[in-house]
């Protein structure tokens, strides 16, 4: 009997020793602040977006975000938009994860990503080419500019840096010396982007990403009808897509091609606005992901640079005065590489019959 009690008391005085258990409460989460209390400027510098703006996505969003099967999900809706969206102006998740309490960064990568899918699912619904009612007007809006006629886009590739993806990296490694994926976008006269191709790697040319986008199949399929794109130099010249005159030998031609120049700043001035707006893209960081991750996240800050567009929304004070005056030369830089063109091909014959038409008629009587 005594053996027993003696090792009770050993017993007792172990537990005593030991830590007494912890209380499991329910882990709490929330935004550090109330989005619906916070200023309409600090929204736009944190999130590109005001507080309407933010209103505006979680009902756009909110049915693909939600899933009815998940327990105890740390974010709401409105907390994965703004997260996403911290992410695409910071391009840095401890950015994004900063804006909340006991949330992980693997949570706010998740959120991310469903944000992403969901607005690259959005996508044909918010990129798409102006309708055929509107052709005319489009047409003066561009003729507006600098005299050219019958434009229905301008057309042009930037480069977005990406970390060097493993396997084939040096078919990324574009001629500024850099990783990344060249990105072709058409633009109307307002900067919305009217289509997107990014899914080429940075040492591609503009003339291959241009006829293995979908845009060149309905060019050619006709639904630009009598009006034309405007590209740059390394664009192959066709009916529906003008190009400059690689040497001018006649006034007219010198005219033309200002024109068209200055019409096509057009196209560099939105690729800076993108880059501005969602400062993920502007390279000052890499996308740290893989090449086709990094493609959805260039197409949802597209497609979110058109709502914003649509919606007037205006970037923070200091990103604005920099994104001001389409016409830079650095700009310029940004729309194309040179590349010879088949010129005995027919549809190159008749890009030229179409661009001599086009001199003749508005430039030659200047």
């Amino acid at each position: 009997m005594a053996d027993i009690d003696a090792l009770i008391l050993i017993l007792a005085r172990r537990n005593a020793r030991r830590k007494p258990p912890r209380s499991q409460t329910k882990k709490r989460f929330r935004l550090h602040q109330n989005v619906q209390q916070l200023p309409d400027e600090l929204l736009i510098e944190r999130c590109r977006f005001d507080r309407e703006g933010i209103n505006y996505l979680r009902g756009l969003l909110s049915d693909k975000l939600v899933n009815p099967y998940a327990h105890n999900h740390p974010l709401s809706v409105e907390a994965k938009i703004c997260a996403a969206l911290a992410y695409y102006t910071s391009n840095s998740f401890q950015t994004a994860v900063g804006n909340f309490v006991g949330v992980s960064q693997s949570t706010i990568s998740h959120a991310v990503t469903h944000v992403t899918d969901a607005l690259v699912e959005l996508g044909e619904q918010f990129i798409k080419f102006p309708p055929l009612e509107s052709h005319k007007q489009e047409k003066q809006q561009f003729r507006d500019i600098a005299g050219f006629p019958d434009v229905m886009g301008v057309v042009g590739c930037t480069h977005i840096a990406i970390r060097a993806p493993p396997g084939d990296p040096h078919t990324f490694l574009n001629h500024k010396s850099f990783h990344s994926l060249k990105v072709q976008i058409t633009a109307d006269v307002n900067s919305t982007i009217t289509s997107v191709v990014a899914r080429f790697p940075g040492s591609s040319e503009d003339s291959f990403v241009w006829r293995k986008s979908p845009m060149a199949v309905r060019c050619a399929a006709g639904c630009l009808g009598t009006g034309h794109l405007l590209g740059g130099p390394g664009y192959p010249l066709r009916s529906w897509l003008l190009t400059p005159v690689r040497r001018p030998s006649t006034r007219a031609e010198e005219l033309y091609n200002q024109a068209l120049r200055r019409t096509l700043r057009l196209v560099a001035h939105t690729c800076r606005l993108l880059k501005k707006r969602f400062r993920c893209l502007d390279g000052a960081r890499v996308l740290n992901c893989f090449p086709e991750k990094c493609g959805r996240i260039i197409i949802a800050c597209c497609v979110l640079h058109n709502i914003a567009v649509a919606r007037n929304v205006p970037l923070p004070p200091e990103e604005g005065a920099a994104a001001q005056g389409p016409g830079t030369e650095e700009e310029e830089e940004e729309v194309g590489e040179t590349e010879e063109e088949d010129a005995a091909s027919p549809q190159c014959q008749l890009g030229w019959q179409k661009r001599q038409a086009v001199i003749q008629q508005h430039f030659d009587k200047l």
